[in-house]
């Protein structure tokens, strides 16, 4: 077992333990140990709990019994998932008092055979996509002796899988609380649509766009992580896909970097020569929904208000991240008629988008850039207001549509930093998608390969 593994997946995990090369609780005991090591990743630690689910684990694979395929593979959680026993933080120190239950998730992947690590950081309240937490630390990733923010709001998550402490962790993601870490750390992340699983117990921030999802190193590890989430009541009318889309003209006009927007173009052409079709379509909703953002507002400002409204009128914002707190005053500022209105233009917009895609997916960047120096992120309130807007500009339009999307690492820029691909679909249609990402990660995959990353992450 090496920590430095590039590739730290489930599958690497499942191999070692069928070849008694290690157990469930050598394994257990390493991501343990890492988790200790890195209080700026894992907000609390669950020892007593992990090394009882390792024992157990570790007995069923050395009697050929396994739960399942998840059986003594470690992970960890955000912490805004409850875990009975344990304070649900919200990467505040407002939030101590310990949960009496664990969120249905938790409670279906240790039921699996899955061993809880603990809970990971992230922006405070979840409101940032930038992953700043003056509470708990901010996890960086290190390139040619510079940080780097690891993104967020799932900072943490990201980073617990991009240390190779645990295999795959769970986020949640708001506006791209998922697929921005995953972007920015050279990831996968799946968002998946909001009623695909089981959303209780988990602290809100906007609760008509809060979702959640597995970050991980390949997409054969989100279909073990989905396989186990995802509990259909009726059987689903097919997981096939209908072609791969994209607006080359919306891409264009993106204010991208120019090794993002490289690494965008190539991935086009490594799809095109593997065989798969991707055709040219003009999406017209996403300039619209980004329009709308831009000129009316973002629904997820007016429902965090909410959510915290009782704590924002109180002096107890003055011990919020002043970053946090300046952002969540200043979002109540819509009148209720226009308020309606974004409402209202969800659902049209995601009709509108289901004609435009008749079924297909389509692929865009993930992020505008790659992931900027922390040093630049805290330079200033306009920098962070700056870095946030731009760190969550694409990701939004799907989250504003309740699409499932993937992000999949596609390249690297000349620091070594990675670039990443967003794969998304129509609401409800994550079978699809995650089987055209299936599909369609060799392609892409090939392009890393091919790439030399010129750099250690520390």
């Amino acid at each position: 077992m090496k920590s430095s593994d590039s590739k730290y997946s489930i599958c690497f995990l499942q191999k070692g333990f069928r070849e008694k090369r290690f157990t469930p609780m050598d394994v257990t005991q390493h991501a343990l140990k890492q988790a200790r090591a890195h209080s700026q990743i894992f907000t609390q630690v669950c020892e007593k709990e992990a090394l009882i689910q390792a024992n157990e684990s570790t007995q069923r694979w050395r009697h050929g019994t396994p739960a399942s395929e998840l059986d003594g593979i470690p992970f960890a959680v955000k912490d805004l998932f409850d875990i009975k026993g344990y304070a649900t933080t919200r990467g505040s120190t407002l939030y101590s008092a310990l949960s009496d239950s664990t969120s249905p998730q938790v409670l279906a992947l240790i039921e699996s055979g899955a061993v809880l690590i603990g809970k990971t950081n992230l922006s405070e309240f979840a409101y940032s996509g930038l992953g700043l937490n003056p509470h708990f630390g901010t996890p960086t990733q290190t390139y040619n002796d510079n940080a780097y923010i690891t993104g967020g709001s799932s900072c943490g998550s990201a980073a617990a899988v991009l240390e190779n402490i645990v295999p795959f962790t769970l986020g949640t993601d708001t506006a791209g609380s998922i697929r921005i870490p995953s972007s920015y750390c050279g990831l996968v992340g799946f968002r998946a649509s909001r009623k695909r699983y089981d959303n209780r117990g988990i602290a809100p921030l906007s609760p008509s766009l809060d979702t959640t999802g597995p970050i991980g190193h390949c997409v054969d590890d989100i279909l073990l992580v989905d396989s186990i989430l995802y509990s259909p009541t009726e059987q689903p009318a097919g997981s096939s896909h209908s072609g791969l889309v994209f607006d080359a003209q919306f891409c264009q006009q993106l204010p991208l970097d120019c090794d993002t927007r490289r690494a965008f173009d190539l991935s086009l052409d490594a799809l095109q020569n593997a065989g798969v079709a991707v055709e040219d379509v003009r999406l017209s909703t996403l300039d619209a929904t980004l329009d709308l953002i831009k000129n009316i507002g973002w629904l997820g400002s007016i429902e965090a208000y909410l959510t915290y409204e009782d704590l924002i009128n109180t002096d107890k914002l003055g011990q919020v991240d002043p970053l946090v707190a300046q952002r969540l005053a200043a979002s109540n500022q819509l009148p209720a008629t226009q308020i309606s209105y974004l409402y209202q233009q969800r659902e049209k917009l995601q009709q509108r988008l289901s004609n435009e895609l008749a079924g297909r997916a389509f692929l865009m960047p993930t992020t505008l850039t790659t992931a900027p120096l922390l040093s630049q992120v805290t330079q200033s309130v306009e920098s962070f207001n700056e870095h946030n807007i731009n760190a969550l500009r694409l990701t939004m339009i799907g989250s504003y549509l309740d699409c499932p999307g993937i992000a999949l690492p596609n390249g690297y820029n000349s620091n070594g930093l990675p670039t990443s691909l967003l794969l998304s679909q129509c609401s409800g249609n994550d079978d699809a998608l995650i089987s055209l990402a299936k599909t369609i990660e060799p392609a892409i995959a090939s392009l890393l390969i091919k790439q030399s990353k010129g750099n250690n992450h520390g």
